[in-house]
């Protein structure tokens, strides 16, 4: 009796551990940057280059650039990582500009038509670009074949701690 009890304990384990790893194991960590209280601090500048700093959320690497004065928009967003999100997904570039004591959107555009503008936005010290990355839902073959090695995996873990069908 002992002993079912402790393989009743150890399959529990074993099927919880095989469910929550694939899940823990999509959390991402941050990278690149200095970190600085969460947020990463991004310098691309000359030395002695007058500068301007602008806050970038979402999309690649978010964080607080300080660039060049004479870099547009567009350079800003290479710089970022592109807008991020993969082939699948549709980004949108918001540029937010404190006019009057109030910050307010001065462009919003779809990523694929931004990469098509003969000239970018120049950029001005406190500005703030925000890119809206939303991911088209896709059911693939990969999904398929990630659900059904679980499942194998589970019903052979069962099966082994069990004993069925000796």
């Amino acid at each position: 009796m002992e002993t079912l009890r402790l393989r009743c304990a150890l399959g529990l384990a074993l099927c919880l551990t095989l469910a929550a790893g694939p899940a823990w194991a999509q959390q991402g960590g941050t990278a690149g940057g200095r970190q600085a209280g969460g947020t990463a601090y991004y310098t691309f500048a000359r030395p002695g280059q007058n500068t301007i700093e602008v806050l970038v959320l979402g999309g690649g690497r978010s964080g607080v650039y300080e660039i060049g004065e004479n870099i547009d928009l567009g350079k800003l967003m290479a710089l970022a990582g592109g807008g991020g999100g993969g082939g699948n997904a549709k980004v949108t570039v918001n540029l937010f500009r404190l006019q009057d004591g109030e910050r307010t959107r001065v462009l919003k555009e779809r990523l694929s038509t931004f990469a098509t503008r003969p000239q970018y936005p120049p950029l001005q010290d406190g500005d703030v670009v925000r890119l809206e990355v939303r991911q088209q839902q896709q059911f693939g073959w990969r999904d398929v074949l990630n659900i059904t090695t679980t499942v194998t995996s589970l019903a052979l873990t069962i099966i082994q701690v069990f004993d069925i069908g000796q």
